[in-house]
């Protein structure tokens, strides 16, 4: 008859491969390996086994990695409810191996609880020398042919209050969502409505700069645009006046985007180049040598627009000439 072990109020069962606790009726379940590790300590308890015993004893000299044991200990531990410092039940024997203290381990069997084969037949002819006659108690009787009480092992409980860790995180993981959500919409809605800034810190006499801020976006690049491209605005602005051209310029920053537009306007004509560069930080001379480029083909489009002008005019200033002179002759 196999016998049942229990280790600090836990039943071993080998059935489920679990441990039951014999109060409130709690499982817990082991690996292979850590049920027969926790058998062998048990049978061996009060004894030093070293590594290598448990390694042969459990794992019949498969080849396993030098953390097995140490982890299967450990997990142990932690099911038997065992402090790893103070190590009350599984101790540590430094330079030795482990021990399992005898005084927590009870092995239960059915000889436990019935009666000894002499003391049944003792109390047997007791009760036969003091009642012969038909008047003996019937609970005696009923009471030594009795089955034997074997102790109930509780059911396992539901794991409630696992499922019930659950839903709570996950509900205070939906209430931290749902309040970002209306932070972000409340600073999206409620914030301020674009707006246009110039940013002349220099003053060009033909060059206007204005950067575009919107609400949701409080980053600024006026400051490294004026260093990068200072120089190249200022030879622009001396062309745009020997050509009679005005240039405004919108400028905003998008993550790691530059959009850049350009409006060129003179008497009679008006052209516009938008331009969205990518990585415009990394490279100021590329950056300025761009804006120059395009700036120059764009003011040079419009020279026919100038010269037509200045031509009307002068052929305006010669007829008036010729109606002079006319005149004059009569």
């Amino acid at each position: 008859m196999t016998p049942s072990l229990i280790i600090h109020h836990w039943l071993i069962d080998h059935a489920s491969g679990s441990l039951i606790h014999q109060v409130t009726g709690e499982q817990r379940r082991l690996g292979e390996y850590q049920l027969k590790l926790l058998q062998v300590l048990a049978e061996h308890a009060g004894e030093t086994l070293t590594r290598e015993d448990l390694t042969n004893l459990v794992w019949e000299r498969r080849v396993i990695g030098n953390n097995s044991l140490p982890n299967a200990i450990h997990a142990l531990r932690l099911a038997l409810e065992d402090d790893g410092k103070q190590q009350r039940i599984i101790k540590t024997v430094p330079k030795k191996g482990y021990i399992l203290e005898a005084e927590f381990c009870q092995f239960i069997t059915l000889v436990d609880i019935l009666p000894q084969p002499a003391e049944a037949s003792a109390h047997e002819g007791a009760l036969t020398e003091g009642e012969t006659d038909a008047n003996a108690r019937p609970e005696a009787v009923a009471q030594i042919h009795a089955e034997p009480v074997i102790p109930a092992i509780l059911p396992v409980p539901a794991p409630v209050a696992e499922a019930r860790f659950w839903r709570w995180l996950v509900l205070g993981q939906v209430i931290i969502l749902a309040a970002l959500l209306v932070v972000i919409a409340r600073n999206y809605f409620t914030a301020s409505p674009t707006q246009l800034q110039e940013k002349n810190s220099v003053a060009y006499s033909n060059i206007r700069l204005v950067e575009v801020r919107r609400g949701w976006d409080g980053s600024s690049a006026s400051d490294d645009l004026n260093k990068q491209l200072g120089p190249v605005l200022f030879s622009l602005n001396q062309y745009l006046k020997n050509r009679q051209v005005n240039m405004e310029v919108f400028f905003f920053t998008s993550g790691t985007a530059l959009n850049y537009t350009m409006t060129f306007i003179n008497r009679c004509n008006r052209r516009q180049l938008a331009m969205n560069i990518i990585n415009w930080r990394t490279d100021g001379a590329q950056l300025s040598a761009l804006i120059y480029r395009e700036g120059e083909r764009k003011i040079n489009e419009m020279a026919n627009c100038v010269d037509k002008s200045a031509g009307d005019n002068a052929a305006a200033g010669a007829d008036g000439s010729a109606a002079k002179a006319a005149a004059a002759r009569q």
